[in-house]
């Protein structure tokens, strides 16, 4: 297993030469700059490729099964302790990325059976903050996976409160994030994720946020029998305001246009 899918968007803000538009102001054009659309891929995927527990078969019952229940394994820059039979916690301290962005912070992991028979996974992020360059993401919330072992499909929601702040040492803004979106495992080894996601500025409360979404026809697309930590295709539409971009990921491992422009992400780790 790549143990870059927790690390990979740092690939996508990678893609910023020199700090994004994170801080709501606008642009007069209907098409979003590569960079900004890159920064606002990345405060998406800095999540959606941790896919902890999202596809791991149920009946988790001991502390060594705690331990074994991490899909994928954090990197080893972070440490995994067993905090209860059914929650794990990861600590990252200097995890860097493809492209130099470094994290740091706490990620709890924790799962429960409900008497359906679905399991109800969460994603618990205290304090994880990307920095580089000046610049950081700071994601604080709690992401929740309903997951249908049956159908192997998961539903991935956001509880209230949930927030990413952006700061490069002269801008800053809060955003409280929403996200209705699907996971499908029914293939080993690969998944697909469609669905929609929103930031939306908190403070300030003025400017744009922005929103994505994903077809289920043409939804993002990992599978690891590529070696690949990144999408290997898929199309996200993003908007903010009245612009908008239209980002696809495709192989080899790495390749994504932005409004048609070809760029590389970094390599996997």
């Amino acid at each position: 297993m790549n143990r870059a899918f927790l690390l990979a968007p740092a690939a996508l803000l990678g893609l910023l030469a020199c700090g994004g538009k994170a801080d709501g102001t606008t642009v007069a054009t209907t098409r979003l700059d590569t960079a900004e659309a890159a920064t606002y891929t990345a405060a998406f995927l800095d999540m959606e490729n941790n896919q902890a527990a999202e596809a791991a078969l149920p009946a988790v019952e001991t502390i060594g099964d705690a331990l074994a229940l991490q899909f994928p394994p954090p990197p080893a820059c972070a440490t995994a302790t067993p905090l209860t039979p059914t929650s794990v916690k990861w600590v990252y301290t200097n995890c860097t990325g493809p492209h130099g962005w470094t994290w740091n912070g706490t990620l709890v992991v924790s799962w429960q059976t409900n008497p359906d028979g679905t399991v109800l996974v969460k994603h618990d992020h205290q304090a994880m903050v990307g920095t580089k360059d000046g610049r950081t993401w700071t994601v604080n919330g709690v992401k929740d996976i309903l997951r249908n072992p049956a159908t192997k499909q998961a539903t991935l929601s956001a509880e209230p409160g949930f927030t990413k702040a952006f700061n490069d040492g002269t801008r800053a803004v809060t955003f409280t994030y929403a996200c209705a979106l699907t996971a499908d495992h029914g293939t080993e080894g690969q998944r697909k994720l469609w669905g929609t996601w929103s930031l939306t500025p908190q403070a300030p409360a003025t400017g744009a946020g922005a929103s994505g979404s994903i077809s289920k026809d043409t939804p993002l697309f990992w599978d690891r029998n590529t070696g690949c930590c990144h999408p290997v295709s898929g199309t996200l539409e993003l908007k903010r305001d009245t612009k908008s971009a239209t980002l696809v990921f495709g192989l080899p491992c790495g390749s994504v246009t932005i409004n048609g422009e070809a760029k590389t992400l970094g390599a996997c780790r």
